[in-house]
């Protein structure tokens, strides 16, 4: 795999890898996080390797196969998952979560255009730990985000509607002075025959709720993910990252060690690293979509072992498939 910024000088790998993590709680708004703020001073902690769990062995495995733990899948996912998988998921994901990751790279790196600007970015390597490991856990949190968002949404479409009148000049509803039968078809049962005057009032009944979706997204704004993440208390956003379990902190831990190919303690904090603006904002982009896929996998497993099913591969976004 091409790295994505230079490493000088590049140490073996050796004992366990420890990044620094940056406090959930800094995560309050994913569109003030800047470069300079991931320091040792305000990332004091540091993540530790978790003992692997113990797998359950209390029940015989279906057909004889042991499934894999939510730890070896993640795992699997963090050891090949390459840059390429960006192209996929611009095609395929949500085009709100494309545009909040797009707006916090752009807030952290800046809008300089790299063909009048060359911008150097130089720190050392524990420095890039701890911006890696927050990045990927606002993709994280960008997924859970979403969730809410989409649930919202959805009780929204079937809660009662308010009542909207569409201009000040005229009274709600109309007089309908009409007469006769409509035909429909019914792809079942056929041709189908409903009064005019009922058929009227479902139309209007359609182009009301069809109005108050439109009043809902443009109060929404332009992007809906942040604005819901903007809208919440320090306490709320830190929930959106505190279902992140062991075993995706362990996964995110070592996906940083995949990168930054630096493991010793001494040499994390002495080691510099050196990349242009351009293949940092790639680089940045790239672990927040990791992040975002995480929490799908941990949720699709999940969902997987409560209803006894198996996902197919094909039916796995982009990327994931692995």
């Amino acid at each position: 795999m091409s790295s994505l910024f230079s490493v000088k000088p590049v140490a073996t790998a050796s004992t366990h890898f420890r990044s620094p993590s940056v406090p959930h709680s800094r995560l309050v708004s994913p569109l003030s996080l800047s470069f300079r703020g991931f320091t040792k001073k305000n990332c004091n902690k540091r993540l530790s390797v978790i003992r692997a769990e113990a797998r359950d062995e209390s029940q015989p495995p279906p057909n004889g196969k042991i499934p894999k733990s939510r730890r070896e899948i993640l795992l699997e996912y963090v050891k090949n998952v390459q840059p390429d998988f960006m192209e996929l998921f611009l095609k395929r994901a949500s085009p709100q979560v494309v545009d909040a990751m797009r707006q916090t790279v752009t807030n952290m790196i800046g809008s300089l255009p790299p063909q009048f600007f060359a911008v150097t970015v130089s720190t050392v390597a524990e420095n890039l730990a701890q911006l890696m490991y927050s990045v990927m856990m606002t993709g994280y949190m960008f997924r859970n985000a979403q969730y809410r968002v989409e649930l919202q949404q959805s009780l929204a479409q079937i809660a009662l509607p308010e009542p909207k009148t569409d201009s000040e000049e005229y009274a709600p509803g109309t007089q309908k002075k009409v007469t006769g039968e409509v035909i429909r078809w019914n792809n079942i049962t056929g041709a189908e025959k409903i009064d005019a005057v009922e058929y009227i009032e479902l139309l209007e009944k359609e182009i009301e709720e069809l109005n108050q979706q439109v009043s809902r997204m443009s109060k929404a704004g332009p992007n809906q993910i942040l604005d819901y993440l903007k809208s919440l208390e320090p306490q709320n956003l830190k929930e959106l990252t505190n279902s992140a379990g062991e075993d995706v902190v362990f996964a995110m831990n070592t996906f940083i060690k995949r990168l930054l190919a630096v493991s010793d303690p001494t040499k994390m904090k002495t080691t510099v690293t050196e990349s242009s603006a351009a293949e940092l904002a790639n680089l940045l982009y790239w672990l927040m979509i990791v992040g975002y896929s995480m929490r799908n996998i941990e949720v699709r497993f999940d969902m997987e072992r409560v209803l006894g099913t198996t996902t197919k591969l094909q039916e796995l976004p982009p990327g994931e498939n692995i």
